[in-house]
């Protein structure tokens, strides 16, 4: 079990995925850390918009080796789910914030991995999870990951004004850029898909 391998005992957040190839063959994989301070979508979502954003540059189909090795790289100044998780997720009372992630081959079209994601939150403490987010795709998932560091950017500032920490504020200035930088990758991938749709009703015209 989890707990007596890694003698763990805080509240995880974990990322798992499920990776098909183009046989429809499944693989999965799980990585787990602890939940705090770094285990939140707004800080872990950018792992995955980049390794989305790797394959669509590399031209390269998501694997599992792939997938942990991304995330197991620990680049940057926030850490990354790093630890072998065997277990469920969504049947372990300690997963408090779980990122259940569906990828396939990419599109050949437009170059992005299908991706499907499904965020499950929990109050600490709690039975039940508290919430569940979904997004289909790389744009919807980039815009969802700017949309949380967003708003933990907000959180961060207004916690830095009360207590006149100067560590919030460089926090804040990171929840910022990554921001902005998972803004780029979605209108990236929002390009792409409009570029194929131009290129369709282009056929169409000339047919």
């Amino acid at each position: 079990m989890l707990r007596s391998e890694l003698r763990l005992s805080v509240p995880l957040f974990v990322a798992q995925a499920a990776v098909s190839n183009h046989t429809g063959l499944i693989a999965r994989t799980g990585l787990a850390m602890p939940a705090v301070p770094f285990g939140s979508p707004a800080w872990q979502l950018p792992a995955l918009v980049s390794y989305l954003h790797r394959l669509r540059q590399d031209e390269q189909d998501p694997s599992p080796e792939l997938w942990r090795t991304h995330t197991e790289r620990q680049a940057g100044p926030v850490p990354r789910p790093h630890i072998r998780y065997q277990t469920d997720g969504l049947h372990d009372p300690d997963a408090v914030c779980v990122l259940d992630i569906q990828l396939g081959p990419r599109d050949e079209e437009t170059g992005w991995p299908a991706a499907d994601l499904a965020v499950i939150e929990q109050e600490e403490g709690s039975c039940p999870f508290g919430r569940v987010t979904r997004r289909h795709g790389a744009e919807a998932i980039a815009a969802y990951a700017a949309e949380e560091l967003s708003a933990e950017r907000a959180a961060l500032m207004d916690r830095a004004r009360r207590h006149q920490d100067a560590a919030l504020v460089r926090l804040a200035g990171l929840a910022q850029r990554a921001a902005e930088w998972a803004d780029k990758v979605g209108a990236a991938a929002h390009a792409d898909a409009a570029h194929v749709q131009a290129d369709r009703a282009r056929a169409r015209i000339t047919r």
